[in-house]
């Protein structure tokens, strides 16, 4: 990789870290720091990984913007999964539960996320598929910047209503149904920018004869620890909180907040 390119993936780094770290809580500015810099460490490796493999079947034909919609799109088919497995697998849930714990859907939340989770989603399956598929590092950087952006719109807190388009893009109300306190109702709608891969593996929940939320959290762990370190030791501290949810201990904190979203 030429030191133009090097120094273009860090570049993006530092517009990431701008946009996410420029926050007034601990949590949000050490996600926001550790997102850029661990995807652009991973774009890099990935990218000498495959160029050491040798050939491609990566389009590099393609405009760069049909490009980065095919790597998105791809990366979707990947992190879907890789989220799907984090509400299926009982450690990976407790680190994912960091992220849903927030009694709000705002667009501070695409930040909120436990360290474990970031290294598992961002790094090695938001990048590295791609890097071994032969993607372009400008490519990457740009798909990357994409998806960032567009989980803040995700988990902005306004009532989207997208009608047909509600078929392609997860966004709206169809996040909202994904924070339910409900676990039916939560372990559905893993698409993080489309919801076209809920579609065809069954998992995309917009019921017509319901609203979404007002609540949104972990239904059964009031007592979710709001302090930033402390969430990071939550998924070692799993059954202790449990108790103290289930009113066994003192000093629970409630996350039954109404939370409506903004109509537009």
């Amino acid at each position: 990789m030429s030191s133009f390119e090097v120094g273009t993936l860090m570049r993006v780094a530092l517009t990431l870290y701008e946009y996410l770290g420029h926050v007034r809580v601990l949590r949000f500015f050490w996600s926001g720091l550790l997102a850029p810099v661990l995807g652009v460490l991973t774009i890099i490796i990935g990218s000498w990984l495959s160029a050491q493999m040798g050939g491609s079947i990566w389009p590099y034909s393609w405009p760069i913007l049909a490009q980065v919609l095919l790597a998105s799109v791809v990366r979707e088919f990947f992190d879907y999964w890789a989220h799907r497995s984090m509400h299926e697998f009982d450690w990976l849930w407790r680190l994912h539960a960091t992220h849903h714990s927030a009694p709000r859907v705002y667009w501070l939340n695409a930040t909120r996320a436990h360290p474990g989770e970031i290294v598992y989603r961002f790094c090695f399956v938001w990048v590295l598929p791609l890097a071994v598929l032969g993607v372009p590092p400008k490519v990457l950087a740009l798909a990357t910047v994409a998806a960032v952006v567009a989980d803040a719109f995700q988990h902005a807190n306004i009532a989207i209503r997208l009608g047909p388009l509600s078929w392609i893009f997860s966004v709206g109300d169809l996040h909202r149904w994904h924070h339910s306190r409900q676990r039916r109702e939560s372990d559905m709608n893993f698409g993080n920018v489309y919801i076209i891969w809920d579609v065809v593996f069954g998992t995309r929940f917009l019921p017509k004869d319901r609203t979404p939320p007002a609540q949104v959290g972990i239904g059964g762990m009031d007592a979710f620890p709001a302090g930033f370190f402390a969430q990071w030791l939550s998924p070692f501290r799993w059954q202790q909180i449990r108790q103290e949810s289930s009113g066994t201990a003192r000093g629970t904190v409630s996350l039954k907040t109404t939370d409506k979203p903004t109509s537009i």
